[in-house]
């Protein structure tokens, strides 16, 4: 009866070492959905899902490293900073691929508006010209998500050499935003949903 017991308390013992072993989920800081279109076939289009996760958001030290890596030195410099940045979260694409989130910034505006910036070190298939997919040229994308306070908004991609840095507001961004092409719609915060 011992033996029992002390078999039971080691296998106890070791399912709550196990437990406690196991790495603690993370919940994300932020969650958006959004929707890219697809040409599906020759007249059909599609609209596909886009999942964005910010698992943390930049630090203040990286963000001037990149914003000063833009100014100083230009777009290829900024990639190669980047790519020495621990993942901030991952973009999961409409091409089943998930790519990791190098750079998340988030300026919050009058009226709870949000403007949230990614940037990544590869680059992110999106529906080009006629909703046919395409990817842009550079091996790098950077993302504009622009969020009003009810978390609903809409997102736009860009290669490296279209971005700026607006130094009054300390931000890195899309250069001329109103003129590219929409490339994510229906952007929604997951987790403003879920409140």
């Amino acid at each position: 009866m011992r033996t029992y017991f002390a078999a039971l308390t080691l296998v106890a013992a070791g399912t709550l070492a196990l437990g406690a072993a196991a790495p603690a989920r993370i919940d994300p800081l932020e969650h958006f959905t959004a929707k890219a279109g697809v040409m599906t076939s020759g007249s059909r289009f599609t609209l596909r899902i886009v999942n964005i996760v910010v698992s943390r958001w930049s630090t203040y030290d990286e963000h001037r490293a990149l914003e000063t890596a833009l100014l100083e030195k230009g777009w290829v410099e900024f990639m190669d900073q980047l790519c020495n940045v621990a993942p901030a979260g991952t973009i999961g694409t409409i091409d089943g691929r998930e790519i990791a989130i190098r750079y998340a910034w988030e300026v919050v505006e009058r009226g709870g508006h949000r403007r949230v910036f990614l940037a990544t070190d590869e680059p992110i298939s999106v529906a080009g010209a006629a909703g046919r997919p395409s990817a842009l040229t550079d091996p790098f994308t950077f993302v504009e998500l622009r969020v009003d306070a009810n978390g609903e908004g809409e997102g736009k991609l860009s290669e490296a050499a279209r971005l700026s840095v607006d130094q009054t507001r300390d931000i890195i961004e899309l250069r001329d935003y109103a003129d590219r092409p929409l490339h994510l719609i229906k952007v929604q915060s997951a987790l403003r949903i879920a409140e």
